[in-house]
């Protein structure tokens, strides 16, 4: 009288539908937390650039204004109105750096 152990057909067939679902689910939520921090960084990134968009288009009003374009060449340039002189002068920042040491001394005398 020996009793066969008998595989439950339909017991394992469950077992390793269940499993499987497991898996599945696992896979599709943690895409669903990838997608929605990417989500985020390109909202972000958006942000960003419609700001850069706005200053871009600021400036693109200013190019075609003739005073705009005398002034950047001005700057950017150095470029002179025919009987204008050009003086260069040192950056205010170099020229503190050394008044204000001489200054000190000075102040303490």
């Amino acid at each position: 009288m020996k009793k066969k152990k008998r595989l439950n057909l339909p017991r394992m067939i469950l077992t390793v539908f269940i499993l499987a679902s497991m898996v599945i689910v696992g896979v599709s939520v943690n895409n669903i937390f990838s997608l929605r921090a990417e989500q985020k960084e390109l909202k972000s990134v958006n942000k960003q650039l419609l700001a850069e968009k706005a200053a871009l288009q600021e400036e693109l009003k200013n190019v075609n204004d003739f005073e705009y374009i005398e002034e950047q060449a001005r700057i950017q340039l150095r470029l002179v109105k025919p009987g204008e002189i050009l003086y260069i002068l040192e950056d205010e920042d170099e020229e503190s750096g050394d008044r204000g040491a001489s200054d000190n001394s000075t102040d303490t005398e």
